[in-house]
Formats: structure tokens, sequence, C-alpha cells
């Protein structure tokens, strides 16, 4: 309890390697919450609300140990908090490429140097006592066959250190802080070697951050680019679509069947079924060229199994349909309907009761049928 409180505290101090892990450990979750775990939107804001509270802490806490301003942390706090919401926003995997920006602005904020030595407890020193988390140090003693035996001249200068450093009259802490001193001065190698590379090189950092950043926007922008062109493509192919001039296919010889359906031909005598329903659907329903469509107007199917492909199925006037088909078909088609008892088109069933007589009554027709 005491370590999580504190990675929300605002008055302690953070060393480079704790800041850092705090960085990466709060990216680690936000990666595997968001992607993995959690779906709703409303829980992946407070799940950034919560990490960026926690970002922001610990950036403050590294602003005070390197005695800088806090505008640091506010702006690392910010870049990080930006990027995760467009993370969560982008549907796309391309955009974790962003991770990266908060990863250069946790760095800066890793080379800094602890302005003055301190006692750290797990990297933390400031009100949350961790102390029950770290191993406390522990002093040998010598055994008794070790002590130290009176002599008439004194003992030696070796001997006099040992009897001093383990005299009954030194205090404990003072042997503990005599232990950590030399560990709370060690300075960081790597945090020191990016502090001095920043130093010495700021306008080659602004540079590769910029870099960076523009990369980091076009890749995560590739799937809009893909999108917009494919969305143009589309667009383009509409228009040419609508500026090729339509055929206009000419119904003649309209024949009327008893079972309130019509026959006619087209220029090219190709039969048409036609008939008026009361579902209202506007436009092409089916098409044996693309396969799309409703399904239950591919084929007209005769009482006896016998099946015809459809070319198409196309529905105007608020509900009249015409099944059209293909010419080298026209024969076969008249032929069942003047010799079959009902047929079904487009989950319709009419029944042919009578129509041989109303085939014979048109020349045409009864070419075909006889």
């Amino acid at each position: 309890m005491q370590l999580f409180k504190s990675l929300f505290c605002f008055k302690g101090l953070d060393n480079s390697e704790r800041y850092f892990a705090i960085s990466i450990c709060c990216l680690a979750v936000f990666f595997l919450f968001n992607g993995v775990i959690l779906s709703s939107l409303t829980a992946k804001l407070i799940l950034v609300v919560v990490i960026t509270v926690v970002y922001f802490a610990a950036g403050i806490r590294r602003c005070r140990d390197a005695h800088k301003r806090s505008g640091s942390a506010w702006l690392t706090s910010a870049i990080t908090a930006l990027s995760f919401l467009l993370i969560i926003l982008i549907p796309s995997s391309t955009s974790y490429v962003l991770l990266i920006l908060p990863v250069m602005a946790s760095l800066y904020l890793f080379s800094l140097s602890s302005f003055a030595p301190q006692v750290y407890v797990m990297g933390y020193c400031g009100p949350v006592d961790l102390s029950a988390l770290s191993e406390p140090v522990k002093v040998e003693r010598k055994p008794l066959s070790n002590r130290i035996e009176p002599s008439l001249f004194g003992g030696t200068n070796e001997q006099d250190d040992e009897f001093n450093i383990y005299s009954p009259s030194a205090e404990p802490e003072d042997v503990v802080q005599s232990v950590q001193q030399p560990a709370k001065q060690a300075s960081n190698d790597l945090a020191l070697l990016i502090n001095n590379w920043l130093l010495t090189n700021q306008k080659i950092a602004v540079i590769a951050a910029i870099i960076i950043l523009v990369i980091s926007a076009v890749i995560t922008s590739l799937p809009f680019l893909n999108n917009t062109v494919l969305a143009d493509e589309a667009a383009q192919n509409a228009e040419q679509q609508a500026e090729q001039p339509k055929t206009v296919t000419h119904r003649q010889q309209l024949l009327a069947m008893p079972d309130e359906f019509y026959l006619l031909l087209d220029d090219h005598e190709g039969l048409i079924v036609h008939w008026k329903a009361d579902l209202i659907r506007e436009g092409e329903i089916w098409s044996q060229a693309s396969a799309e469509g409703d399904d239950s107007c591919e084929v007209i199917e005769f009482n006896n199994g016998d099946k015809v492909r459809t070319i198409n199925v196309v529905v105007e006037d608020s509900g009249s349909y015409y099944a059209n088909f293909s010419p080298l078909d026209t024969a076969f088609v008249v032929k069942s309907l003047a010799r079959r008892g009902n047929f079904g088109l487009c989950g319709y069933n009419f029944s042919l009761k009578g129509s041989q007589k109303a085939l014979n009554s048109n020349p045409i027709y009864s070419d075909y049928a006889n």
C-alpha cells in the first residue's frame, strides 16, 4: 500500500531509475489493457486519466529531484495523454507507433542528474515511508575468538580501526549511513551519457525529434490515406459509370397471363416476366453478372424441377417486378409456361392454369410454345 501511495505522491523525489521504470510500466499497462483487456471507450478513458496522473506525479518528483521547473513534467504528461487518446480513437494498429513520443519525452527527464545526494528507498525519497520495503543493512559481529586482547604497547592501527567501527558507542544509524553513502552518491552512467549528448548536440536532438514526430504522424495516417484513395477511386468509378450512356430496353408484346402476371419481349427477343407486388423495393434486386442481391430471384423454378437462370430482376414504379431472361432461354421458358402447372420466382408462386390458351392468343408466343 505504501508503494502504491508513493506513485501518487507530489512532494517526494524520484531518481532516474525509478522514474524511467514507472514510465515504461505505464506504457506497458496501457498497451495491455487498451489492446487486449478493455473494450469500452469509457473504461479506456478512465485508464488514460489514471495513468496520466501517475505519469505526471513521477515527472514532478523527477523535476524536483533534478531541481528543474515543473514545465517538463507538464509537457511530458501532455504528450503522453495525447498519444494515448489518439491510439484509442484511431482504429488501427499503426497508431501504436505514437508511443515513441512519450518514450522520447521520458528519456529527457531520465537524463537529468540529481541536484543533491539523497537517501533513496527503491529510488524514492519523500514523505511516504518505504523503509519496510528496503532490505536492512546487516553489520556482522566479530566472533569472540577474534576479540582484541590487551597489549602493553596498545593495538595496531588495523585493530584500532576495527574496534572503532564495531565499538558499542557507535550509533546504528551512523553505521547504516556509512554503508549507504556510496550508493546514494553514485550516478547513473546511462543517464549521464544521454544528458551530456543532449547538452552538446541540442540542434541534432531537435532535428531528430522533429523527424521522428513526422515519421510517427505519417505511419499513423497511412490507414486514412488508403481509405481516402479508395474513396476517390470509388467516386471516379461511379462518375464514369454515370457518364456512360445507359442502354434503354424497349419492352414490347405485352401478354396478360391468367394468374396476374405478364410476358414481354425486349429488343433481342429476351423474355421478360412482369408482375405487381405489395412489397415496394426499387432498383436492381438481383444480377447474374455480380451474383449479388436476392437469391430467390436467381432462377425461375417450375413444378417439375426445371430451373432457368435470370439475367437480372429490377423493381420499378413502386412494386413492378421485371425478371429478364436471356434470348437463348426464351423458347424453353415459354414452352414450360405452356406445359407446367406452376412456377416460383423471387418468393412468389404463380399458377399456370389456362396459360396454354393465353399463349396461343399471341402468334409470337404461340410459335415459341408450340
